[in-house]
């Protein structure tokens, strides 16, 4: 018996390709839910943007690209996000311009503040702040800490010190902020009235660290005290908020 052909092997049949989800897809709802999350247009109106690339795509792919139901989500998500966003610039022109009046109205505005006690005053812009950290031995204490301006008030009761002179005591402290800075210098003393008292004033300068600082170094013998006011900024400010400095000293009041 002949011997039969061998028939060829059948070709397995191909299985059909299955859709997929087109990359762009993904980012319209990812950027969408982003805008909840704080990014505010800077997320949804990308994700609108991808959403409509996205949708384009799948309708032309033929099948081939899926997740049309995902495109739809980001898209409704990203316009809400736009539309919230559109009305919350008003708003935040509106916050914008309320921090700007009220750091504006503090600069101008004067206030009064206190030691604990309540018997020494300065007088200072609403931006002034009791800072307690500055010197253990001071009765006052106040800064505008984002100016890097700071005062301080030591009182020194003539009763403890013995029988000294305005012009002693001014050059006493003097000597010992010099002796504890680098490249240290000072200025001639000159004579004040302040709040109906005598004083002396010069200016200090030098680093008790790393950083340059100048003081404006103030004594007021106010009868039964002298009055210590040291007010101090960066040496690279001093020409900007000497007279600012000045000015609070010079409102120094002692009941």
């Amino acid at each position: 018996m002949a011997d039969q052909p061998t028939p060829p092997p059948i070709a397995p049949s191909a299985s059909p390709s299955v859709p997929r989800t087109a990359p762009i897809a993904i980012w319209s709802p990812v950027l969408a839910i982003l805008f909840f999350t704080g990014g505010w247009l800077f997320t949804a109106i990308p994700a609108v943007i991808c959403g409509h690339i996205a949708r384009s795509k799948i309708r032309k792919s033929g099948g081939a690209l899926r997740g049309i139901r995902i495109v739809t989500a980001g898209l409704i998500v990203g316009y809400i996000g736009v539309v919230l966003g559109v009305l919350g610039i008003p708003l935040l022109v509106g916050m914008i311009k309320s921090d700007r009046e009220r750091i504006q109205r503090l600069s101008i505005e004067k206030k009064e503040i206190a030691s604990d006690d309540g018997k020494l005053k300065v007088t200072v812009s609403g931006m002034w702040r009791k800072v307690p950290e500055l010197n253990k031995e001071a009765r006052l204490q106040v800064g505008y800490k984002s100016k890097e301006m700071y005062l301080i008030i030591i009182s020194d009761a003539k009763s403890a010190i013995g029988n000294i002179t305005l012009e002693q005591h001014q050059q006493l402290t003097r000597d010992r902020m010099l002796r504890k800075m680098k490249n240290a210098s000072a200025t001639q003393p000159v004579p004040l009235n302040i709040d109906g008292h005598p004083a002396l004033q010069d200016e200090v300068r030098g680093a008790p660290g790393r950083t340059e600082i100048v003081f404006l170094h103030t004594t007021v013998d106010d009868g039964d005290h002298f009055q210590q006011i040291l007010a101090w900024t960066l040496k690279s400010r001093w020409q900007e908020q000497n007279e600012q400095l000045r000015e609070i000293t010079n409102s120094f009041h002692s009941e």
